[in-house]
């Protein structure tokens, strides 16, 4: 049961929702083995700051290509931190480049920047596309000569399909003529 609800958090806290992420960590009846109660309130304290900070941070990651601008004033509410701790985390995904932004700082806004492939992810796309390609070229050509024809049971083949009239060009050890492995 522990592990089904960290994974509900994860799946959570992976769409940015972190008051259900919290919800089902804080649930988790693993927090009755924890000695002093004192000290388990810190902690889940203490995890419900990380939460609203990696909630945040993911929500910008999966949804900062889906807005122009986000206001500083929205994303406060939405994650229940303060201004301060709003500016430092999204400045700190700037400075490293991790959100493609910069601050409007009369009107409290992040402005979005679009973000167009360089020219050699524009080629490793390029790359990636027509390896694929080759190798479902490769693929198509192997279970030709093979005869498999993309079938990963060669029971027809070996006589144990019925015979059902289907020949395959395979040729056993056995007498001249023979069929395939009988």
């Amino acid at each position: 049961q522990t592990r089904d609800s960290v994974m509900q958090a994860s799946r959570a806290l992976r769409k940015g929702d972190w008051k259900t992420c919290s919800g089902y960590l804080m649930r988790m009846e693993v927090w009755k083995l924890v000695p002093g109660e004192q000290s388990v309130e810190q902690i889940q304290a203490m995890l419900l700051e990380k939460i609203k900070l990696e909630g945040l941070r993911t929500y910008l990651f999966a949804f900062s290509s889906q807005y122009d601008s986000l206001s500083l004033t929205q994303l406060c509410g939405m994650f229940e931190m303060s201004k301060n701790e709003v500016h430092s985390v999204v400045s700190k995904m700037i400075i490293n480049r991790e959100l493609y932004a910069s601050w409007d700082q009369p009107t409290e806004t992040i402005v979005l920047r679009k973000v167009e492939p360089t020219s050699l992810q524009i080629m490793a796309l390029q790359f990636a596309e027509k390896a694929a390609g080759l190798v479902e070229a490769n693929e198509r050509l192997l279970d030709a000569t093979s005869g498999t024809y993309g079938y990963k049971d060669h029971d027809w083949k070996d006589g144990g399909g019925g015979g059902h009239g289907r020949s395959s060009g395979f040729r056993g050890r056995g007498p001249k003529g023979g069929g395939g492995g009988g």
